[in-house]
């Protein structure tokens, strides 16, 4: 009985460092996961201020702190983002359905980011890439 027990023990004990194993080696710290709430949230909002012809201020929807946004075409390379950021970018992003709007501090680092999720489109920025400053940040829609 003792060797039944210790053979299965054994056996757990091997499971469990693969699963450890797997998981550290799949492991990518390094990602940027998209801020689903917030896509949800900005998409709702503009929604919003084209029903009663409002702008938009981006600062009261994502009231953290950040510096700058980058606002980035649909289609866009991650390499185009890479260039723009100045170090590789990073972010997953399940499916892509409008435009990302990128987050940065002061030293133009990634605070957060998120997708647009409306059939709208913005106009009268630059493309495939545009960066407006925290007070730029106001969209007419």
């Amino acid at each position: 009985m003792a060797r039944a027990l210790i053979a299965v023990g054994a056996a757990l004990a091997l499971l469990i460092a693969g699963l450890a194993l797997a998981v550290f080696l799949t492991r990518d710290e390094d990602n940027v996961q998209v801020d689903n709430l917030l896509s949800e949230t900005f998409t709702r909002e503009v929604a919003s201020a084209s029903a009663n012809g409002t702008d938009l201020d981006l600062a009261r929807i994502a009231p953290f702190a950040w510096a700058r946004v980058m606002v980035i075409e649909p289609g866009t390379s991650d390499a185009e983002i890479s260039r723009a950021l100045g170090y590789e970018w990073t972010g997953v992003l399940g499916f892509e359905t409008g435009e990302k709007l990128i987050l940065l501090d002061r030293a133009g680092k990634v605070v957060r980011f998120f997708d647009y999720r409306g059939e709208g489109r913005f106009t009268g920025l630059e493309r495939p890439i545009d960066e407006l400053a925290r007070e730029d940040a106001v969209f007419r829609v």
